[in-house]
């Protein structure tokens, strides 16, 4: 009874503690937790164990309690163990390895001192872990370079099974040389990225984060389900690494990886039915160069160590425009990659780190006209350069107060750049042309869309607390995070508007005699004769402003060993997120998100060599920066449609005939239609009072067994569901349904509205006209939409044997099956990157069909990874990954309730104007992916201080050319239909070579 008391006073003290200006390093440090027994199998108490890393010449000892067992957090790394006691034999265990954010567990026997014997242990009794419901891939840079991997962390990520990688094609601003990854259904949108504890994850739409060169790298976690309280901000996965350190041992070298153009393969040209080139894959090329030198070691040996990186790189790529194949770009990487550590082991129980780095990264692109015929470039239409990236700082303090509280402290900075820049911004306009006579959709010079400016900077703080009492580990948290974004868009062209801040946009049309435009101009009979006439519409918008975002978390949590045989973990999180608009005002403001995490695992008859964990828990996302970003800058776009005589200029296609501002001469039609006036919308207008967050419940039951000889094999069954979304939806036949009698337009503020689809609305509207919103409330049976849904169950099972007798294999097989009416907050099938703002539940119609298989269903996953080493030089690796289709829509236009303002419907009309109803996922699946890569690694030592190794890899040895996405709109371009938007990547060769001093 006294005990329970106690535990209760530890939390409420520990709860206090977290509202302090503290902070911490989440998931950097792992756990040993050991069981001392003598002959008889009973845990021995009073056993002092130390646990030594010779490299840094530091060591943390712990005593055993009443029943023989211990526990110690450290940094990763590898240990000697040594127990001491009155009675009995010094025991040393000379490799105790210890991973980030993982418990290690031992059993380890003692013998009576009166034996005149010393034993000593290799390696000691290694338990599988209980404790613990969480499934993840603990993986070092070590392990990894036995075997072919891409050299980045969302390669590693697809090693783990329940992962399968996101399609390319997503937008350019966001991902442009990005690998994503989709974790157990979720969107590519909904991870979590740290790098030494800090959160590193893109937060303007979540897609993707920093990343640093992998020899950088030390050590990779990747979570991806029934993770503990301390993670969240994930409804997806957790990418999780820690960088190198230096230590006692002076170390220098040079790794370099070629990627040539030679020896690659290429995709088939994609054709449409009439013969005409949809995309020209077969000139398609990559390579790259990249040398990593690094150096570390002491400054002060046993106490302050350095390690640094710099890495020069060269990578290039070229290609052919989709779909616009007249166009040809140029793309490379220059930019140099550094980064850097101090650790100071101010004491054995005390360590303070220093990280900094800089992913600041260039990406240039030089456009050139393209001769179709022949497969040629011709002469160089400009260059657009997208900047990515940025400067990232990590300070981190690790403490043992006591032998049962540690405390770890983080605060950290997180920038990137977003900013797209072209040589033709000043003098080329946005110009495309739809009419009769069109010849190419975009006939101007410019080579962007528009110019962007943007940036993102993060400041990180956060506290992690950790005490043992009895059969409990008490565990607990804070952390806060103060995000920045500015954003600025317009069109180019800027040398015509000089009086204006932004550029123009033109747009060519042909329309009938007696149509309404849409600013409700009626269409003249320019010739007297009926015949067609061209207009051009000219456009102009200036859109943008600063926003900041406030996320808060808290959690407890207590480990409790109940026996042998059972331990229960018992946690939650509480999260908060604010969301400003471009004035200040409080946009999204969130509190209160409870995020309870269970997990139970058993021993069957106390047996150590096999588990069983059940884990139930709930995930948030927070809101991303994109929508306060969209809803809340100051937006200034208007368009005036005039007529179009004719003339153009040659270079620029504009329109010959226009003022100093850049507007055409001729005559115009109709009035200014504005869209936004430049002002920042009140936020009330476009927000559901009553929203809720965005969350999913996860439950997972799983078995392992360890089987000797190094094999361990399990079996899991994972069950995802989504309970709430955040996504922007129609209001007006909500408000025609309940007798709104203001204008129903899109001049109404309460327009689009950020809610939980298929709950009520509780918003502001302007119901006089008066420009003073009123409250409104719209039933969720008025608006018409349904609830959003996503499940996924799977069945996983894996398998590893660690490295002995000179071979090693891991690897996974993962049935899983994916379903619902909203991929999450992106949508792939259609290549939309703006988070929590894409075409589902814009418009009811768009829902209906909309339930079916996901496009992140793939049915099966088979990834086998080996190594063999068949002499002390020679090693050899193979990575063998195999996956199923993709579902497949055929997406329309209409609906027989009639046909949305835009978006793609699941019903497509036929020539009798009756309906063919296709709902989600049912027109086939893409094409299996099967893909076998190859190592051969050769090793020596070179005199007596340097290690060589020269490698050479094949990736997709076979040259597999499945497909992974198609075109799905079919009533868009039915010329297009279930053409292959994106190949597996083609074969390709790397060779490296690495000397290591």
């Amino acid at each position: 009874m006294r005990e329970r008391i106690f535990i209760s006073v530890i939390l409420v003290l520990l709860i206090g503690i977290l509202w302090s200006n503290a902070s911490s390093a989440q998931g950097v440090t792992g756990t040993v937790k050991g069981h001392i027994v003598d002959a008889s199998g009973v845990g021995v108490s009073g056993m002092t164990v130390a646990l030594s890393d010779t490299s840094k010449g530091s060591t943390r000892s712990v005593t055993t309690n009443a029943s023989g067992r211990f526990q110690l957090q450290l940094a990763p790394g590898t240990y000697v163990l040594k127990s001491s006691g009155s009675g009995y034999t010094e025991v040393t265990v000379e490799q105790v390895s210890v991973n980030i954010a993982a418990v290690t567990e031992l059993s380890i026997p003692v013998q009576d001192s009166a034996i005149e014997e010393i034993v000593t242990y290799g390696t000691p009794t290694e338990l599988l872990a209980t404790a613990t419901g969480e499934t993840s891939l603990n993986i070092s840079l070590e392990e990894l370079s036995r075997v072919p991997v891409p050299r980045n962390i969302e390669s590693v990520a697809l090693l783990a099974p329940g992962t399968v990688p996101g399609i390319k094609g997503w937008g350019y601003k966001y991902a442009k040389d990005k690998t994503l990854v989709s974790f157990g259904g979720a969107s590519v949108a909904e991870n979590v990225y740290y790098i030494d504890g800090l959160n590193v994850t893109n937060f303007r739409n979540g897609m993707g984060g920093s990343s640093v060169p992998f020899e950088f790298y030390e050590q990779f976690q990747i979570k991806t389900g029934g993770y503990s309280p301390e993670f969240g901000r994930s409804t997806g996965g957790v990418l999780n690494a820690t960088t190198r350190r230096g230590s006692n041992e002076f170390e220098y070298g040079i790794v370099t990886y070629y990627e040539p153009e030679f020896g690659q393969g290429s995709p088939p040209d994609t054709l449409r039915p009439d013969g005409s080139y949809y995309d020209i894959n077969s000139k398609d090329s990559e390579s790259s160069l990249k040398t990593d030198l690094y150096v570390g070691g002491p400054l002060i040996k046993d106490h302050l160590f350095f390690f640094v990186l710099y890495e020069p790189q060269d990578s290039s790529s070229e290609y052919a425009w989709r779909e616009s194949v007249d166009r040809f770009s140029k793309e490379r990487t220059e930019d140099d990659f550094w980064g850097g550590n101090l650790t100071w082991n101010m004491t054995d129980n005390h360590s303070l780190s220093y990280t900094a780095f800089t992913d600041e990264r260039g990406i240039v692109e030089d456009v050139f006209d393209f001769d179709i015929a022949n497969k040629t470039t011709g002469d160089k239409m400009g260059s657009s350069t997208y900047f990515r990236g940025g400067q990232n700082q990590i300070l981190r303090y690790d403490a043992k107060l006591t032998d049962k509280f540690f405390v770890s402290a983080l605060a950290g900075k997180n920038e990137s750049n977003i900013t797209d820049r072209a040589s033709t911004d000043i003098d080329c306009p946005l110009v495309a042309d739809v009419s009769d006579s069109a010849i190419s959709f975009r006939p101007g010079c410019e080579v962007s869309f528009g110019v962007y400016t943007g940036s993102d900077e993060r400041e990180a703080y956060r506290v992690d607390l950790e005490y043992y009492i009895g059969n409990h580990t008490l565990r607990a948290g804070f952390d806060r995070e103060d995000n920045l974004s500015f954003n600025e868009e317009t069109y180019s062209g800027l040398s015509l508007t000089p009086n204006l801040p932004g550029g123009a946009y033109y747009r060519y049309e042909t329309w009938d005699v007696g149509d309404q435009l849409q600013n409700g101009a009626i269409v003249p009979d320019i010739d007297g004769d009926g015949s067609r006439v061209d207009v051009v519409r000219f456009r102009y918008w200036d859109f943008g402003g600063s926003f900041d975002t406030v996320s808060r978390a808290w959690y407890v949590e207590d480990k409790w060993e109940i026996n042998e045989a059972f331990t229960l973990s018992l946690g939650i999180r509480n999260e908060t997120f604010e969301n400003f608009n471009g004035v200040g005002e409080l946009f999204f403001d969130i509190k209160d998100q409870w995020a309870p995490r269970l997990a139970l695992s058993w021993t069957p008859g106390g047996l150590s060599n096999q588990r069983v964990n059940l884990s139930w828990g709930r995930y948030h996302l927070p809101i991303m920066a994109l929508p306060t970003i969209t809803f809340g800058s100051a937006d200034f776009d208007y368009f005036r449609y005039f007529v179009f005589d004719g003339n153009r200029d040659a270079i620029t296609a504009a329109p010959v005939a226009i003022d100093a501002d850049g507007i055409p001469t001729t005559l115009e039609l109709g009035s200014t239609f504005f869209i936004t006036d430049g002002s920042v919308p009140e936020a009330r207008g476009s927000l559901d009072t009553s929203l809720k967050p965005m969350y999913q419940d996860e439950w997972i039951i799983a078995y392992e067994r360890d089987f000797g000889d190094d094999w361990v094999a399990g079996i899991r069954y994972v069950n995802r569901e989504l309970q709430s979304l955040i996504e922007d939806v129609l209001t007006w036949q909500g408000l025609e349904a309940i007798g709104f009698p203001g204008v129903i337009d899109y001049s109404q503020p309460c327009t689009y509205v950020m809610t939980n689809p298929g709950t009520d609305i509780n918003t502001f509207c302007d119901s006089d006209g008066d420009g003073m919103l009123e409250e409104t409330s719209i039933p969720a049976d008025a608006l018409g939409y349904p609830k959003a849904q996503r499940t996924y169950e799977a069945v996983e099972l894996t398998v590893e044997k660690s490295f002995s007798n000179d071979w090693a294999l891991q690897g996974s097989y993962t049935w899983s099956k994916n379903k619902g009416n909203t991929e999450g907050s992106v949508k792939s099938d259609i290549g939309q990157s703006n988070a929590n703002l894409t075409q589902d539940f814009d418009f009811p119609q768009l829902m209906d069909g909309a339930y079916g298989y996901l496009p992140n269903d793939r049915r099966h996953k088979l990834r086998l990874w080996a190594s063999y080493q068949p002499t002390d030089r020679l090693s050899l690796g193979a990575n063998l990954f195999a996956q199923s289709g993709r579902p497949i829509n055929k997406f329309g236009i209409s609906h027989p309730d009639g046909t949305p303002g835009y978006g793609d419907t699941f019903y497509l009309q036929q020539p009798d104007g009756s309906f063919e109803f296709v709902p989600r996922g049912t027109w086939g699946r893409t094409d299996w992916i099967t893909q076998l890569d190859l190592a051969a690694i050769y090793s020596f030592s070179w005199g007596d201080s340097a290690k060589v190794e020269l490698r050479a890899e094949v990736f997709n040895v076979f040259d597999g050319h499945g497909t992974q996405q198609v075109y799905e709109g079919y009533e868009w371009r039915p010329d297009q239909f279930e053409l292959p938007m994106e190949y597996q990547q083609p074969r390709y060769l790397r060779f490296g070579a690495a000397i290591r001093f």
